[in-house]
């Protein structure tokens, strides 16, 4: 065959795959689906072509398995999953992993936005405007952020503040400064900070 590459050696690597040796020269490395689909043995020969499809399969292959192990951890949004794939990928085979998630049903924006905005809100006791903004940097669509924080029913956060200024910040009160620094750096809002203050009849000053 015309330009063809012989395979001259197959071995098994650490991590299970087979690496392929056209003269004693490594190639690349294909997990046992993408050696028997191409019927690769010692002896086959191949074009550069053939062997450059090959190797995608193989990227395409390791890219997948590769999201199973991120998702089997916790879950992901499709972007954050596509952005940790691109460490180790290039974009083809990122996305077609990604695609795959979502094909299974193992990856779904609004479910994971859904989730993430409960902990968010509710555990780290983290504003509104905070989370948006978290779920906007996950890549999340705007429409399912506002249709997820939209579930909550959060008009304004004046209780949630108050809870806060009971508990974590109860201590700190001598100084509502820096309460209030801190209540801003978390994405809430001053004039419901405010308010929140007034209910447990303590004088904000304007600052």
């Amino acid at each position: 065959m015309l330009n063809s590459i012989k395979i001259t050696d197959i071995t098994k690597t650490k991590k299970g795959f087979n690496a392929l040796f056209a003269d004693e020269e490594f190639l690349f490395s294909v997990d046992d689906v993408v050696l028997y689909r191409n019927n690769i043995q010692i002896g086959s020969c191949f074009t550069r072509q053939e062997l450059a499809c090959i190797s995608k399969q193989s990227q395409d292959a390791k890219a997948v398995d590769k999201a199973y192990t991120l998702l089997s951890s916790r879950m992901h949004s499709k972007k954050e999953l596509y952005d940790k794939l691109l460490r180790k990928f290039e974009p083809e085979s990122a996305r077609y992993a990604v695609d795959k998630m979502e094909e299974l049903d193992l990856i779904d924006d609004s479910v994971f936005a859904q989730m993430k905005a409960e902990y968010l809100l509710n555990v780290k006791k983290q504003s509104l405007s905070a989370v948006k903004l978290k779920l906007a940097s996950l890549g999340i669509d705007k429409d399912i952020i506002d249709s997820v924080l939209l579930s909550f029913e959060l008009d304004n956060q004046i209780d949630e503040i108050s809870s806060l200024l009971q508990s974590k910040y109860r201590s700190k009160l001598s100084s509502p400064e820096k309460v209030v620094a801190s209540l801003l750096r978390k994405g809430f809002k001053y004039g419901e900070i405010k308010q929140a203050f007034n209910n447990l009849n303590i004088n904000l000053q304007e600052y």
